[in-house]
């Protein structure tokens, strides 16, 4: 009877243990952008999780051209990328080689002035085990 109490206990300690790993695992998952959505003005900084090395294709997916596209690295405000103009439904594809954080900035009406532009953050991480 002692066998049966202990035997049935060690299973809910495991079952236990197992749903609060995969509970915690759940919760610290996070979201690796394959595609980043160029659109209009939407007044809040919008942040993107990217994942250091791999492709990420950025998609003017609006009815408006956008102008003066750059991304600069923000540790050292070097311009990583700068682009004239993006057509409606055009798309291209990006690679960071280094972790950081970066900003991606563009206009609709072709102004350089960056409180006029559209920004998003876009913060690079290296891929980690669990």
């Amino acid at each position: 009877m002692k066998n049966i109490f202990q035997t049935k206990r060690s299973v809910w300690l495991v079952l236990f243990i197992t749903v609060c790993i995969i509970a915690g695992l759940e919760g610290s998952a996070e979201s690796i952008s394959k595609v980043i959505q160029l659109k209009s003005s939407g007044g809040q900084l919008e942040k993107i999780l990217v994942a250091k090395n791999s492709e990420v294709q950025l998609n003017n997916g609006s009815g408006t051209t956008f102008h003066n596209f750059m991304v600069i690295q923000l540790s050292t405000g070097k311009r990583m990328v700068s682009i004239e103009d993006i057509k409606p439904s055009a798309s291209f594809n990006l690679a960071f080689d280094r972790e950081g954080t970066y900003i991606a900035c563009y206009s609709e009406d072709g102004s350089k002035v960056l409180n006029t532009s559209t920004c998003l953050q876009i913060d690079v991480v290296g891929l980690r085990s669990i």
